[in-house]
């Protein structure tokens, strides 16, 4: 049922519910004063939600937005924390958009201007969140891979990424906010990765199995899907290496793996032969995102239960 649901054409109404859904339902639990940086959080959280409906709707790598959909929001909901984290939020949103520029840019190869406006969506990104740089990473290796780098190329892209900042700069500086630009230096200070992946082990074995399906099937695959699935997967390591070094005990900046994972388990899931299977994986992902969601009150009515048999 729930398959047929998610292959439905439009999916719009859905969407809007759902996210509501979210949200009302993380401020039942968890409520937080409404705040300007709260309520920013919201607003690019919706935003993100909007362009990643857009992008899976306009590609060809989904039959529909439903699967990817359903996975993307059932990954925000179990790390909505990151919500008022509006910084966080606005860096996802313009990092998100600069992947879909790149796979749009392969449609027209011999236009190089796309160079440019990939490093002004670098440069929002960092400006905002500033280790978001070196999301340069994924695209050095995306050039390497593609054969495209030359110099006019990298002219362009180094552009881009330099004017927003300067022009940020100026601007902070007019509205005397110069403790901003002070403190851009510290945020590169190392705070590794502490908190315990444990409970996303399924959740990574999905991953894993999702991988190894789509490598056993790229020999029928056309090659620009071929690409555009290695590019989500650079995209995916980029993100994990950038968390590693600096989310420390914050598991809720794990909300920015959504688009990649959203990206692979869907693609995963809506070519399985069997409907049931197809469901199987829907309703699993669910349960262990919900699992993981309420880990603690799961662990503390076991610690319950176990105490009262034991008297």
């Amino acid at each position: 049922m729930l398959a047929k649901i998610l292959s439905a054409k439009s999916f719009l109404p859905q969407i809007i519910l759902a996210s509501v859904f979210v949200i009302l339902f993380f401020l039942k639990i968890n409520p937080k004063a409404t705040d300007w940086e709260w309520v920013t959080g919201i607003v690019f959280y919706f935003l993100n939600l909007i362009l990643l409906y857009l992008f899976f709707s306009n590609s060809s790598f989904f039959k529909n937005a439903g699967f990817p959909v359903w996975y993307f929001l059932i990954w925000n909901l179990a790390f909505s924390g990151a919500l008022s984290e509006y910084s966080l939020m606005i860096a996802l949103f313009f990092s998100n958009l600069m992947f879909w520029r790149l796979l749009a840019a392969e449609r027209n190869p011999e236009n190089q201007s796309y160079a440019f406006e990939i490093g002004i969506l670098l440069s929002f990104s960092a400006f905002f969140y500033p280790p978001a740089i070196l999301l340069s990473c994924f695209l050095v290796f995306n050039y390497i891979s593609m054969q495209s780098l030359n110099f006019r190329l990298m002219v362009l892209f180094i552009l881009g990424i330099i004017l927003p900042f300067a022009l940020g700069i100026q601007i902070l500086y007019l509205l005397d906010e110069t403790e901003w630009v002070r403190s851009y230096q510290s945020s590169f200070n190392l705070n590794f990765w502490e908190f315990n992946p444990y409970w996303l082990i399924p959740i990574a074995g999905l991953i894993l199995i999702s991988w190894f399906d789509h490598l056993s099937h790229a020999a029928t695959q056309d090659i620009n899907k071929r690409y555009s699935y290695f590019l989500a997967f650079l995209f995916f390591l980029n993100w994990i290496g950038i968390l590693i070094l600096f989310a420390g005990n914050n598991r809720d900046f794990l909300i920015v793996l959504g688009l990649p994972v959203s990206f692979f388990l869907a693609r995963f899931t809506q070519f399985q032969d069997s409907v049931r299977v197809r469901e199987f994986f829907l309703w699993g992902f669910l349960a262990f995102m919900l699992a993981f969601y309420f880990r603690i009150e799961i662990i503390e009515i076991y610690n319950e239960l176990l105490g009262n048999i034991s008297f």
